[in-house]
């Protein structure tokens, strides 16, 4: 299992534009069910949102549940 820090997950969520292709390929491989985020991770998206360095289009906790979902 491959544990996304909350950098690479965001970025990861975001599109992957961000991520190198060693990065890229590491998340693939390792498929939807060998990927986890640690629990902090959704609460320091919830504190960037509420500090203003990241912008959501809906609520975080909607984004999140849609990023513990996200496939790619």
């Amino acid at each position: 299992m491959i544990v996304l820090d909350t950098h690479i997950w965001r970025w990861w969520v975001d599109g992957g534009g961000r991520l190198t292709e060693a990065q890229k390929q590491a998340i693939s491989s390792a498929g939807p069910n060998g990927l986890g985020v640690i629990a902090i991770s959704c609460w320091e998206v919830a504190k960037a949102v509420e500090s203003g360095t990241m912008e959501l289009a809906i609520s975080v906790s909607e984004w999140i549940e849609a990023a513990v979902m996200f496939k790619k």
